[in-house]
C-alpha cells in the first residue's frame, strides 16, 4: 500500500500526458466533462484536453485557441511529476546511505 501511496500521483500525472500526447487534437469524440455530462452546456475545461495535445505536436497556436490553459498545464504537470522523481531519488539515495553505514 505504501508503495502505491508513493508512487500514484506521477503515475496518474504520466498516464494523462501520454494518453492527451497520442490523442489526436482534431478528434470530436465523447467529451469528458462532468458538467456535460450531466446536461449544463457550460464546461469550464473545454479544450484543455486537445490543447494539451496541440502543445505535444508543437501547434502552441492552436493550443492557445483551444484552451489558454493547455500549455501551462503540460508545464506544471511535467515540473510536479520531475520534482518527485528528484524528491524518490533523493530517498533512495538517503535510505542506500543508511544501509551501507549502518
Amino acid at each position: 500500500m505504501r508503495f502505491i501511496r508513493k508512487h500514484l500521483e506521477w503515475f496518474v500525472f504520466s498516464a494523462g500526458l501520454v494518453l492527451l500526447a497520442l490523442m489526436s487534437p482534431e478528434n470530436a469524440g465523447t467529451s469528458l466533462c462532468f458538467f456535460d455530462w450531466i446536461g449544463i452546456d457550460y464546461c469550464p475545461g473545454e479544450g484543455l484536453g486537445h490543447s494539451v495535445s496541440y502543445t505535444f505536436r508543437g501547434n502552441f497556436e492552436s493550443a492557445l485557441q483551444a484552451h489558454l490553459a493547455g500549455p501551462a498545464a503540460v508545464f506544471i504537470l511535467s515540473g510536479r511529476i520531475i520534482y518527485i522523481w528528484k524528491e524518490l531519488y533523493q530517498e533512495s539515495k538517503l535510505t542506500t546511505n543508511k544501509e551501507q553505514h549502518g
